[in-house]
């Protein structure tokens, strides 16, 4: 935003939040104390109903040390699914975290995708989506653990923006090629997700 959009108030207005759509069988947590104790009863009330309570200890610290993580990112919110359908379960999650370019907005990206090719998409309303995708292995705790982790970053509408949003979908498999469509389904079920951002202004 330069000085003379400032005083003219032409420069575009910032939005104040952004709305997502995901599947309905998936959940919306906040990435705070709230959001974690939300999902940790969820987990709570469904090993119960499988007689599993044993397990439950294990799995409320997996979510504590995960949101202790996205304390750390500064994340905004955590998408996944809380309903496992029949044909089973959705290896996913989707995170959003604010974005804050350092430099160039593109070049930011480009910088921060590590190497990754850097996809440019049309968001719809004139804007730019940055795409990336990367297949890795877990460490420390989850060593041994394959995912797919696809970027998405939008920035704020108008002329040389500073901020914007970072959604990445998390998706784990048990390798490319063992995967195989299904993997490319859930790549493009995230592909989809991510298109329908849309930014909030009151």
């Amino acid at each position: 935003m330069s000085l003379r959009d400032e005083l003219l108030g032409t420069a575009a207005p910032a939005p104040i939040g952004y709305t997502l759509l995901v599947p309905p069988d998936w959940g919306r947590f906040v990435a705070d104390d709230t959001g974690r104790d939300q999902l940790t009863e969820l987990m709570r009330s469904r090993f119960l109903e499988v007689h599993r309570p044993d397990l439950f200890g294990q799995a409320r610290a997996a979510v504590h040390r995960q949101w202790e993580q996205l304390r750390q990112r500064g994340a905004i919110e955590i998408y996944m699914p809380i309903i496992a359908p029949v044909e089973g379960g959705t290896p996913m999650s989707i995170v959003t975290v604010p974005w804050l370019a350092q430099g160039e907005f593109v070049e930011d990206v480009v910088r921060r995708a590590d190497g990754a090719e850097v996809e440019t998409l049309d968001a719809g309303d004139g804007s730019s989506v940055y795409r990336w995708q990367s297949d890795r292995e877990g460490r420390a705790e989850t060593e041994g653990v394959l995912s797919r982790e696809i970027c998405y970053v939008r920035p704020f509408p108008g002329a040389g923006p500073r901020k914007g949003i970072l959604v990445m979908a998390s998706i784990v498999h048990p390798g490319v090629d063992e995967a195989g469509p299904a993997l490319d389904g859930f790549t493009a079920l995230a592909d989809a997700v991510a298109s329908t951002l849309v930014w909030r202004y009151e």
